[in-house]
């Protein structure tokens, strides 16, 4: 058997000899592999630029979500708005045909007296219908043959003399009174809290080619909230420009926003730019092509990631802070002529009545009250960059505390300070007497019947903290965080950014915020600023 192995061996050993192997070519090695290298390099290239167009697309869909819920805020405003204005038009028109009646009652009026009275109260005719008779002032004041005592009760709108008509009937006896007014500032107001001058803020958004509401948006269909994801597609207009083009449901109707794709675009043709000048090192150096061309990806990607994420915090920044000032910029006009409405009216209107004055001086608080929670919109969507300077933040917060001396001491609050500190960081004096100044006036302000405060400042790992503990907080200690969030307080008039706007201040000077509860109906807030 043995033998026998030993003369198979001899067999093969010498059948592999006789066979002429040729190995393959190494430039044919060579070139397999760097044509392998190069398919891969080709495959992970597109798949990057995939993978940049559905990040640019979710980001398309993200902002078309953002605009849809702008615009369908926007026309759940302008429909309470038309409600309110016309609601506080037919009180107005109705409480002056009361008026008018009951002069008239006392001595019927004349024609000349009621063009009198019209100019003096702001309207622009009265009719007054009796079973004998009718005056009106002007008397050349012609509304048309169908504005008779039919009407009554509810508003008309007169559009070929661009007036808003009211009918209310004569208190005891047979007849009516109409009034009317001027509608072009009405017309003017609904104008611009209207749903078109939404599509024309949102247009002017970077990146934003087109808006436009497709379908009937109708009232009682306002108030249904989208809950799909937004339809997002890349299409080619017929100018040859690439759009992305997102569809979004609002109610029965639907949100079309076409987004510039210029920048994918870019994108795509910068990869693909990478990627030759990539292959044709990894093709002209060899192995040291290759390795060259991983280290740049690793490079690459970590760079692109960095760039991404900024792109993306700016993003977000940029769309909050255009967004909140479209949105003022929307409501204060109204808010504004709102307010002066109401001004002249208590300082002209002398026939109001206590009751009436009363009810106008809450109207102008609370549109006040709204002005002030735009204005604090604005500061949160602010980019704070804060000026670096040193800051000793014992004596700032020394200062501030003597601002505050008189009215701790006059709401019976006890002042407890360890502040015996000298010790500077680096930050913005004013940002940052800004975050104090809101911590100490919420600490006064949830304390009417008295109490106390303690402020202590100490030294911690890399910087200093400033701890603020004062009793009145009535949440559950697990709600305390939220104090932090934008929009959540617990003052009855209060908006609730004090608080986050502070959180973000101390975030841009690389610090930190935070809530605790250490006892019971005690309130602790920490803020931590880093040392120069």
């Amino acid at each position: 058997m043995a033998a026998a192995a030993v003369a198979a061996a001899a067999v093969v050993v010498v059948v592999v000899a006789d066979v002429d192997y040729k190995p393959p070519p190494l430039w044919l090695g060579n070139l397999l592999a760097f044509g392998v290298l190069c398919c891969l390099a080709l495959a992970w290239f597109s798949f990057q630029t995939h993978q940049a167009q559905q990040a640019f697309l979710e980001d398309s869909a993200s902002h078309a979500r953002m605009l849809a819920d702008a615009v369908s805020l926007h026309a759940r405003g302008a429909v309470l708005g038309h409600q309110v204005t016309d609601a506080m038009l037919i009180g107005f028109l109705s409480n002056s045909a009361r008026f008018i009646d009951y002069l008239d009652r006392v001595e019927p009026f004349r024609d000349q007296e009621l063009t009198a009275f019209a100019a003096e109260a702001g309207l622009s005719a009265i009719r007054v219908i009796r079973p004998d008779s009718v005056n009106q002032g002007p008397p050349d004041w012609n509304p048309g043959a169908s504005l008779n005592c039919d009407h009554l009760q509810r508003l008309l709108s007169l559009p070929d003399i661009q007036e808003l008509a009211f009918g209310a009937p004569r208190q005891g006896r047979a007849g009516c009174v109409l009034v009317s007014m001027d509608s072009r500032p009405v017309d003017e107001l609904r104008n611009a809290i209207g749903l078109a001058r939404a599509l024309e803020a949102a247009a002017t958004l970077p990146g934003v080619i087109r808006a436009k509401i497709t379908g009937n948006l109708a009232e009682n269909t306002i108030e249904s909230v989208h809950q799909d994801v937004p339809e997002v597609a890349i299409r080619q207009r017929a100018n040859g420009v690439r759009v992305v083009e997102t569809r979004t449901r609002l109610g029965d109707a639907e949100l079309v926003v076409d987004l510039d794709a210029g920048p994918l675009a870019r994108t795509e043709e910068r990869l693909w730019r990478e990627f030759a000048g990539f292959a044709f090192i990894l093709a002209s150096t060899g192995g040291l092509g290759a390795w060259l061309l991983y280290r740049y990806q690793r490079a690459h990607l970590e760079q692109l990631r960095a760039y991404e994420h900024r792109l993306s915090q700016q993003r977000e920044d940029a769309a909050l802070g255009q967004t909140a000032a479209a949105i003022a910029h929307e409501i204060r006009n109204p808010l504004n002529a709102m307010a002066m409405g109401l001004q002249r009216l208590q300082i002209e209107a002398d026939e109001l009545s206590s009751e009436h004055r009363r009810l106008v001086a809450v109207v102008l608080e609370a549109v006040g009250r709204s002005n002030r929670s735009v204005s604090g919109l604005l500061d949160y969507a602010r980019l704070y960059q804060p000026c670096q300077q040193p800051v000793a933040l014992d004596a700032l917060v020394d200062d501030l505390l003597t601002l505050y001396a008189g009215r701790l001491q006059k709401a019976g609050i006890e002042l407890r300070r360890h502040l015996a500190l000298h010790d500077e960081i680096s930050g913005d004096p004013d940002l940052l007497r800004q975050v104090v100044d809101n911590l100490l006036r919420n600490a006064l302000e949830a304390q009417p019947e008295g109490g106390w405060l303690e402020l202590r400042l100490q030294p911690v790992a890399a910087g200093l903290e400033l701890t603020l503990t004062n009793p009145g907080f009535l949440l559950p200690p697990e709600e305390a965080p939220r104090l932090l969030e934008p929009w959540v307080t617990t003052k009855p008039g209060g908006a609730g950014l004090g608080l986050a706007i502070s959180r973000r201040i101390v975030a841009a000077h690389g610090g930190r915020l935070t809530i605790a509860t250490p006892q019971p109906g005690q309130l602790e807030l920490r803020l931590f600023l880093p040392r120069r």
